[in-house]
Formats: structure tokens, sequence, C-alpha cells
């Protein structure tokens, strides 16, 4: 499944389609309907077929069965009606499915929220998560022997609400235990580990349940009940933030080795020019392959081989250059 990222927002309906197919006189095949899009909320399902779109036909011609090329046009015939577009306009589709035909009205999506990226991922599930609007830390310092530290609250949130402020400690939630013990004062990775602990239960939590705190403020020790919100509702937005006494807390990353530099690429662009690459590869394996080896007969079989396998490698670039193409589209 191919998503081109980059440039104007690319118009989708969610579907992903394959072609070189006998039965590709019916119309393109789809494979794949994302769910919540527009292909799957107009009831388009997988094995269903795409005769037209806007009135373009989709059908390959039966004179055309097993010619890859006509089939790989019809999959690019697709994508041109699409390119046409801009998300939000509605496109006419005549889909057989289960021997019948039926025209079905998709009003077209941004290929970013059909197709988010993972970073669009993280970020959707971070505004969707249950939140009690508190930004939260650890000082490394006694006093987390009394809780996990409040370092803000959102105005209007629930916490705000329940008359929670900053400064104060959150001792439990749920009933599990956020309070350092006494043997482990000044380890900064044990205060951590209670704001983890406080995150791991709050995602256990849904918007809308009621979560039980215990409050240490001002000398003494309450219960609060508060009912969770979706991270998206609250103005601040805040999340969990784990400090210690010298600020923000550095997490060990192991090390990663050096990326290698990657060819600029225009937008969009998918590029399959490894070949020049692999050709370059061959020819210096081939050149230490003649220093190593002293017999030429054996450096001419070498060399054969490495000609037979550079032949068959640009004999497979086109077949994959079509599947990427026409065959695993995302539309």
């Amino acid at each position: 499944m191919l998503v081109a990222r980059g440039g104007p927002p690319r118009a989708v309906i969610g579907i992903t389609t394959r072609a070189g197919d006998a039965r590709d006189t019916l119309g393109l095949v789809v494979t794949d309907v994302a769910p919540n899009s527009p292909a799957d909320r107009a009831g388009i399902h997988e094995g269903d077929r795409l005769a037209s779109i806007n009135g373009v036909s989709l059908k390959l011609a039966s004179v055309d069965v097993g010619d890859d090329e006509m089939a790989d046009a019809i999959s690019r015939r697709l994508t041109r009606e699409l390119e046409k577009l801009k998300p939000g306009d509605e496109v006419s589709l005549v889909v057989y499915s289960a021997g019948k035909t039926r025209t079905a009205k998709v009003k077209t999506a941004s290929a970013d929220d059909v197709y988010p990226s993972p970073a669009r991922r993280m970020q959707q599930d971070l505004e969707s998560r249950a939140a009690l609007g508190v930004s939260i830390g650890s000082t490394g310092s006694k006093r987390d022997t009394l809780g996990v530290l409040i370092m803000g609250v959102d105005d209007g949130g629930p916490a705000d609400k329940a008359g929670l402020e900053e400064g104060n400690r959150i001792a439990s939630i749920n009933g599990v235990d956020l309070r350092v013990d006494r043997a482990d004062l000044g380890d900064d990775y044990v205060s951590a580990a209670r704001v983890r602990r406080l995150q791991r239960e709050l995602q256990k939590v849904k918007p809308g349940d009621q979560v039980t705190l215990q409050v240490y403020a001002d000398g003494r020790s309450r219960t609060v009940q508060l009912k969770a919100v979706k991270a998206s509702e609250l103005k601040g937005r805040n999340r969990v933030v784990i400090f210690n006494g010298a600020g923000a807390m550095p997490m060990p990353m192991p090390a990663l080795a050096p990326m290698p530099a990657m060819p600029p690429m225009p937008p969009g662009a998918v590029r399959l020019d490894f070949e020049p690459q692999l050709r370059a590869g061959m020819e210096r394996a081939q050149v230490q392959m003649q220093r190593a080896l002293k017999d030429e007969e054996t450096t001419r079989t070498m060399q054969r081989a490495m000609q037979d396998a550079q032949r068959a490698m640009m004999r497979v670039q086109p077949v994959l250059a079509r599947t990427l193409r026409g065959g695993m589209i995302s539309f």
C-alpha cells in the first residue's frame, strides 16, 4: 500500500486495488478498504469491483485479458480521475458486487486523514485518550514520598473543577500507590517510575470513566473523585511530563548506526532507480573476484554468472514497477 506524501492534499476514497485478473472485465478489484474511510461508509467491501468512476470505464476489454500493460492502464485511469478532484468532492462509482451492479455516491477525503502518518496517528491517539487536566512530574526530593507532584492544572479541566492545585501531591490513583519508599529517596529513576505507574493506570481509563485520587495538600490527605475527559477537550491539553531536580529527565537511548545519505526526491515521488546502484555493486564485486581468482576459466565463469544475475534483475525491475504503480496503489 503506497500513499504519496507532500504537495497539496490528495483526494482518496480509502481503497486499495489490484490489476491483472481475468475478471478485470468487470472492473478493478478492491483488495482493501480503510476503516471509517469514504468507501467503507459507502458500503464498499473487499472483493467488489469498480466498473466506473464519474462515467469513466474501469473495465478491461476482453481482448486485452492477460496484457499486463493494459491492466496497468486501467489503474492509471482511476488515478487520473481522482487527481482531478479535491478532498471533499463527490464521485459517482459504479460498483459490481455479488452478481449485481449499483451506483454509490462517495465524498472524497484527504489522504492524510484516511492514511495518517505514524506521527499523525500518535497525535490522534494522544487527543482521544483519557485525561484529568494536570501536568505531573517527579522532583527526586523527599516530598516524592507524599506522591507524584502536580506541576500544572488546566483551567476548567476535571482536576481544576475538583479543586486540585499546583504543588499538590497525588498519593494514589484508583487504589494504586504512587508514593516513593523512603529507602529510595533521591533515586530519580524510582521517582520517575511512579509517574509511569500513573500513566499506565490512566491508559486503562476511558473518557467518561470515574477516577479516584488520594491527594495530599496543605498538610492533609483527601479523596477526590474525577471524571476523565478526552485530552482534546482540555484548553491546555496537559500531558504527563517527567522532571527531576535537574530539569527534564534524560531517558537512556541505545546508540544508532549512522544513516547513509539519501538522494533527493521530488514530493510524492516513488523512485525505482536502484538498478544503477545494483550494477555498480556488481561491477565492484566482479573486480574483487578477478583479483582473488588466478584461474582464467573460473574468472570467465564468474563473469558470466554476474552478467546473468544482472540481466535477471533488469527483467524484474519492470515487474516491480508495475506492482507498485498499478497493483497496490491506495485511492
